[in-house]
Parts: structure tokens; C-alpha cells; sequence
């Protein structure tokens, strides 16, 4: 195992880093955004916790971020000459096993990723909370915010488990996917599905129909893809026999 935590290390520390970096950006842009929409809301009516999250379109922020998230994950192990496979010799190590801990350490980079969106997001409600006519929130209006905006919906499901399941098993299979382009790449294969299921995942996270079906059948194929994925990357391939 020592080996196997040799080789994972230095693109561990350089992802943690950039994952820091592009969670803290995608923050920073969703703060902008709320703010500006809030500076500019007009009419009678007071703002809205929930209409200030669609109006500033904050899913779009979450969303570049974590395309950008994905598009770095893809790096450790790209090149497919020399360097990587000289170090899986020198450590005698278990390439197919490696790419799946890869895998599993890109799906908590993604999972780290959601819970800094989650709390930027309660940040700025609190902020707003914090500063709007009592008259107009009470104690129950960020607990009606969650169900009624999408976006802050997929971030704390709260009691809808099926979202949340839908969400760790979205994190694990574009972590899978994510190492199974590269380990395919070093081999002279294409694997391209992380290129769609990033775009799924960055569209499709922040809508929630109210359809418990729509999130459980996600879950599904998102678990049977990350099947897929484990068997790619410990298979035989005709260019290894």
C-alpha cells in the first residue's frame, strides 16, 4: 500500500491545490452574482431568498467550475510515454489498481469541491438573512429556500436522500471517469465518456423535478458506469496480452 500512496501523492497535493482554487473562484463568482442582483432588485415587492439564487444564476458559476474540476483531473497520468509508466516500474505497482484509487481520490476531490459550492452557497443566504426586514424571513425561510430553488435544492438535499445518493454517485463516476481517460490514454485507447458526463453533471445537477424517479434512475446508471469503469481499467486489453 506505502507503493500505491508513493505514486498517488504528488498529483494528490497539485490537485487538492487547483480543486481549492477553482471551488474558491466558483465561490467568489457566485457571491458576485448574488450581490449584484440584490443591488439591483427592483419594484415593490422585497427580494426573495430563492429568486435571488435563479435570477443571479448561480448553477452557471457551480457549473463552470466544475467542468474546469474535471478538465484538471484529467492530467495526473496523461502523457503517454515515458514518465508515468518509468514510475509504475520503479514502484512496481499495479496500474489498473492505481487507476481505480485514482479514481476514488478524484471522487472526493469532486465531493470536497460540492461541499465549498454548499458553503458559499449558506454563506451568502445567511448574509442575506442577516440583513433583510425581519418582517419578511423568519426562521424557516432558508429551510423553504432548500426546496424551493433547485440549485440550493441539489446542494443540501436535506431529507431527500435519493438527490444525495444521486449526488455521491455522480462524484464517484466522473472521479472513475476521469482516471479511466487517462489510464486509456497512456495506452493509445480512447475513452471520452468523462466528456460527456461532465457536461450531464454540470447541466443537470442543479435541476430537480420533484420526481424521486428522475434521481433514482441517475443513480442507477451512474452506478452501473462506474461498473463499466472499474472493469476498463483492471480488464485485459489485446495491447497488454
Amino acid at each position: 500500500m506505502n507503493r500505491y500512496l508513493t505514486a498517488l501523492a504528488p498529483a494528490a497535493r497539485l490537485a487538492v491545490w487547483k480543486t481549492l482554487l477553482i471551488a474558491l473562484g466558483a465561490a467568489a463568482v457566485q457571491a458576485v452574482l448574488f450581490f449584484l442582483v440584490l443591488s439591483h432588485w427592483g419594484g415593490e415587492a422585497p427580494p426573495i431568498l430563492e429568486s435571488l439564487i435563479q435570477e443571479g444564476r448561480l448553477s452557471l458559476a457551480f457549473a463552470a467550475g466544475l467542468l474546469i474540476l474535471c478538465a484538471i483531473l484529467i492530467l495526473p497520468g496523461w502523457d503517454k510515454g515515458a514518465k508515468t509508466s518509468y514510475t509504475l516500474r520503479r514502484l512496481a505497482v499495479n496500474e489498473g489498481k492505481l487507476s481505480l484509487l485514482w479514481g476514488v481520490q478524484n471522487a472526493l476531490l469532486l465531493f470536497f469541491y460540492w461541499v465549498c459550492q454548499l458553503a458559499a452557497a449558506l454563506i451568502l443566504c445567511q448574509s442575506f438573512l442577516a440583513s433583510a426586514d425581519p418582517a419578511t424571513v423568519n426562521h424557516q425561510s432558508l429551510f423553504l429556500a432548500c426546496y424551493r430553488s433547485p440549485y440550493l435544492h441539489s446542494l443540501l438535499p436535506l431529507a431527500d436522500w435519493l438527490v444525495l445518493l444521486r449526488n455521491l454517485s455522480g462524484c464517484l463516476v466522473l472521479g472513475l471517469a476521469a482516471s479511466a481517460f487517462s489510464f486509456h490514454r497512456r495506452h493509445g485507447r480512447n475513452n471520452l465518456l468523462i466528456l460527456p458526463l461532465a457536461v450531464v453533471a454540470a447541466v443537470g445537477f442543479p435541476v430537480y423535478a420533484g420526481n424521486p424517479v428522475l434521481s433514482l434512475g441517475a443513480t442507477v446508471i451512474f452506478l452501473l458506469l462506474c461498473f463499466y469503469f472499474w472493469k476498463s481499467v483492471t480488464g485485459v486489453h489485446e495491447d497488454e496480452e
